[in-house]
């Protein structure tokens, strides 16, 4: 009687630990799946391009928006871009400093400009471009972001 009792209470446990593990398998949310409403650029993919086309549109709107791109370094740390707008500015500020081969004095840039765009410069390359820029000619265009269409 008491073996019976010992072999269902095991049963009983083995059956909810596997309950529990495809439960967390099935429920486990896919660290590839980009959110629809992402405040970063990591991955400089198809989604991230599209978040980056998501805010050229805002702006062109004259609506706002925030967003933190974390570009890899080549030998070194990343280069962090800390970008926000409310709709007729942008604030695109790059943060160089964890690059170790960047000058130390100057590491941080600031633009301050009026228009966004992104253009396609050749086959290989998407460049995310600012111009009507603080301290700039009004037509000249800074070329802050790269997408390599081969990652997209």
């Amino acid at each position: 009687m008491i073996l019976n009792r010992t072999v269902v209470v095991l049963q009983t446990l083995i059956i909810v630990a596997l309950i529990g593990v495809i439960t967390v398998l099935v429920t486990k949310p896919d660290s590839q799946k980009s959110s629809e409403n992402n405040a970063y650029i990591l991955n400089f993919d198809k989604a991230d391009l599209k978040r980056m086309e998501a805010m050229v549109s805002r702006f062109s709107e004259g609506n706002g928006d925030n967003l933190m791109i974390i570009e890899p370094g080549m030998d070194s740390g990343p280069v962090i871009h800390d970008v926000s707008s409310n709709g007729k500015k942008i604030m695109w500020n790059v943060d160089h400093s964890r690059d170790a081969w960047y000058p130390k004095d100057k590491a941080k840039s600031q633009f301050v400009c009026r228009a966004i765009r992104i253009h396609e410069r050749n086959q290989d390359f998407i460049d995310v471009q600012l111009s009507k820029c603080d301290g700039y000619k009004v037509d000249e265009q800074l070329s802050v972001l790269t997408f390599t269409k081969e990652k997209l």
